[in-house]
């Protein structure tokens, strides 16, 4: 008896001694588990924290991304716009020319005045004066005085058919006359006197003073008066007459470009739809001090509306990048709206 209860004294140590290492081992086993559970949870919060700065990151850089976008396609297309549809262009007066007589003809006198249409250059014109003498006498001489006023004067450079002589213009010295409303103050204008040998002097000249003026497509074109004084005038020391009475002065355009579409004109272009003017009797009525001009280009005006084009598709780009960016302002609000509401 005793022995079979020391036997089974040490099989109960035994157990609890299993028991105990059982429990131990279970314990270090539960401590290792949780240990690698938390640092599995940390990296999981860790690697969210990290997922949820790289998109915070994200949504920042979208939202600056479009905003930048929205702005840069705006001011192009502003710009754009700006050169396609650039406002009228404007001319200051371009001056007026007088034509006078040293010598009264026995006849009457045609004046014509031909003003080239080139655009971007200064003006280039031809001026005829023709004189047709009454019944059957024959002109051997021509001579005529020119006055050159205002801003056409500048640089200006003649040359004369038919003669290798180079006229040139001089300033009117003062005189009795200091100015009148048909060519303004003597001051402001050149004179030269020119003759031919036959009925007619013929005068080319070009002037620094550009007679075209463009923006964009439009173009406004201001032509010099051409005109007579009202009574005799001593200019420069030699007496000088106007035109006879009945005398017509033609003012027109050449060399106009092909691709021009006449708008308005002052005064009103004949029903004939010819870019020219006529007066009669110049000399008892007032020509008109300039003639205008506007109209538009049709080749710039295709490129204006290609620039129009252009400006509208990049509207639209700006709008869509301007989604873009509220898109990603409106996330990061949410976001931070998640966050303060989560703590």
């Amino acid at each position: 008896m005793l022995g079979t209860r020391r036997a089974t004294d040490r099989a109960v140590r035994a157990i609890a001694t299993d028991l105990r290492d059982l429990r131990t081992s279970l314990d270090h086993w539960v401590a290792t588990d949780l240990h690698g559970l938390r640092k599995s949870i940390d990296a999981i919060a860790s690697d969210q924290a990290s997922d949820a700065a790289l998109e915070h990151k994200r949504r920042l850089g979208i939202a600056w991304l479009g905003g930048t976008l929205a702005c840069v396609l705006t001011i192009t297309s502003i710009v754009l716009v700006t050169v396609s549809l650039p406002a009228s262009p404007t001319s200051a007066a371009p001056g007026r020319i007088g034509v006078v007589m040293p010598e009264a003809p026995d006849g009457t006198v045609q004046v014509h005045a031909s003003f080239s249409g080139a655009v971007d250059s200064g003006a280039q014109f031809e001026l005829i004066a023709s004189v047709f003498p009454a019944g059957d006498s024959v002109v051997d001489r021509t001579s005529v005085g020119i006055f050159f006023c205002g801003p056409i004067r500048n640089g200006l450079e003649l040359t004369q058919a038919n003669t290798s002589d180079i006229p040139t213009p001089v300033p009117v010295e003062p005189g009795a006359l200091e100015a009148d409303s048909r060519l303004g103050p003597r001051s402001e204008c050149d004179f030269v006197t020119v003759s031919s040998y036959n009925w007619q002097v013929i005068l080319y000249g070009n002037s620094d003073h550009a007679l075209a003026m463009t923006a964009g497509e439009k173009v406004l074109y201001a032509l010099p008066g051409v005109t007579t004084t009202f009574r005799d005038e001593i200019v420069n020391g030699a007496l000088m007459h106007p035109l006879p009475q009945d005398s017509t002065v033609q003012v027109a355009m050449s060399q106009v470009p092909s691709d021009l579409t006449v708008s308005a004109a002052a005064p009103q272009i004949p029903a004939a739809g010819d870019l020219a003017w006529t007066y009669t009797d110049v000399v008892r009525v007032n020509a008109p001090d300039d003639y205008r001009l506007s109209g538009v280009l049709g080749d710039r005006e295709s490129s204006s509306q290609a620039l129009l084009f252009t400006a509208g598709a990049l509207v639209g780009l700006a709008g869509a990048a301007l989604l873009w960016a509220l898109e990603g302002i409106v996330e990061i609000a949410l976001s931070r709206r998640r966050k303060r509401a989560a703590t």
